[in-house]
Formats: structure tokens, sequence, C-alpha cells
């Protein structure tokens, strides 16, 4: 533990007491024992970012065709990126997907008309852990704001809980970065 002395200066002061408070100087240098590697993902959770933006989290960069949908495949599919508006006002009928927050940490979401649980999209959500697939959420409430389009809220991955129903698939989605941030 540093401590600071009366004269102003730090002093490094031992757990043990067997052993005597050491004057800290300018040639000590700070060491660090490795304890795991973090993903920068982690630190992105509960922030917003703008449509354009949220590529760059992956490594990739923005194309409008791919990421103007709600669903994006990565890497090979290793990666799934779902991009949610949970009010969808001027959607055509059948693009209104209900998707919405059950709890603080569930998360309902509708796949695309052609998305069925037999298929090979709604397979790798179904079995996304076990083919070595991250899901990634971004929720936002409404399309715009104040006459922009509104950012995306980072929720962190997702693990798969269950489905039902085909083309679309309603899947039920538990968020625990969310739970843990609320």
């Amino acid at each position: 533990v540093v401590t600071k002395t009366r004269e102003g200066g730090y002093a490094l002061k031992a757990n043990n007491p067997a052993y005597a408070e050491m004057p800290v100087t300018e040639s000590m240098r700070t060491l660090a024992r490795f304890k795991a590697i973090v993903d920068p993902l982690e630190f992105a959770v509960g922030n917003f970012f703008f449509r354009e933006k949220i590529p760059e989290l992956f490594g990739h960069q923005f194309n409008p065709g791919n990421w103007h949908s709600g669903h994006v495949v990565l890497n090979e599919g290793k990666i799934h990126v779902l991009l949610v508006t949970i009010r969808k006002q001027g959607k055509a009928e059948d693009r209104r997907y209900v998707d919405h927050w059950i709890d603080e940490r569930t998360f309902h979401w509708q796949s695309q008309n052609q998305t069925g649980p037999n298929d090979n999209r709604g397979r790798s959500i179904i079995e996304h852990e076990k083919q070595g697939t991250a899901i990634h959420l971004f929720v936002r409430e409404t399309k715009l704001s104040k006459g922009k389009a509104a950012p995306f809220q980072y929720c962190g991955p997702v693990r798969y809980v269950k489905h039902s129903g085909s083309k679309p698939m309603s899947v039920i989605f538990d968020v625990p970065e969310m739970g843990e941030k609320q």
C-alpha cells in the first residue's frame, strides 16, 4: 500500500508488520502481474453509438448495404450484431418486428421474416454458444431523435434462452451485462 508521509513524500507499507516502510523514490518502477485479457467491448456496454460507428467496435468499416439491416453477420459468421429499434412507427406492417425488454436483463427479439429455427441463420442464433458465435445487442427506442438518426445503446453480448415461432421467430435473450449496469 502506498501512503503519504508527514514530509509530503510517499512510502510503501507492507501488509506484513515484519517489514518496515520503504520510501518511494524516482528510481522505483511499477510492475504488474498479468491476470486476464480484457475485451475492449466490455468498456463500451451502456454507451451510445451511431450506426456508422458500430462497425469500428468490431474492427470493420461502415458499409451501408450491410449496416442498414437489423442483423449483421461478421467474421465468417462468428459475430452477429443485432441493431434493434423498439418503436417502429412508419415501418411497413411486415417489418414491425416485436422487440422489447422483458426485464432489465431479458430481451425479446423477433427475427426477420425469412428466418426460421431450421434454417442456417436461425440455427446460428439458437446454437450460437455451441458454434462459438458471439451475438451483440444494440438497442434504441426510436429511429429519430431531434430530427436526426438516434444512436443505439450497446447492451453487450447476449445468450440465447429460448425461441418460438418461425419466419419470423421470436427469441428470448439473456443480457447479463445490462443487468450488471442497472
